[in-house]
């Protein structure tokens, strides 16, 4: 089975969901790739604790950043993952009310930060250690 690990986003609501790193993407140039407006104060983030997630971790793990408000994908993602892992109940519905707030990082259903991010490294440092469970 494939890992997933979710960013749920802050407030900062970004056209078409952010793109490969959240961060705003600007048209494609003539190279055929991307790029992304400068970082600075509008980084949310989110952006940088992506970005050193994927470049840490295997191509095998998928990892996403989801807005909180797409409930409808959120929940049952989060009560699946929480079922897998033994949860049942009120430990359940915990840790689905932990996932949906702004700012959370999930592992497969797994909420290791709720309302606000772990800075690039701690997240990456918190992400392997919990796949390492497994």
């Amino acid at each position: 089975m494939t890992s997933r690990v979710v960013l749920v986003r802050g407030s900062r609501d970004v056209a078409a969901s952010g793109g490969c790193c959240s961060g705003d993407v600007k048209p494609f140039d003539e190279g055929g790739s991307h790029r992304h407006a400068p970082r600075d104060e509008s980084d949310d983030g989110v952006a940088p604790v992506y970005r050193a997630l994927r470049a840490a971790l295997p191509g095998d793990v998928a990892v996403e950043i989801v807005s909180p408000s797409n409930w409808l994908w959120l929940v049952p993602e989060l009560v699946r993952g929480g079922r897998r892992r033994g949860l049942r109940g009120p430990a359940l519905r915990q840790s689905v009310r932990a996932g949906m707030a702004v700012e959370s990082l999930i592992v497969d259903g797994v909420v290791l930060a709720s309302g606000g991010l772990p800075d690039p490294d701690a997240a990456v440092a918190a992400v392997e250690a919990e796949l390492a469970l497994r």
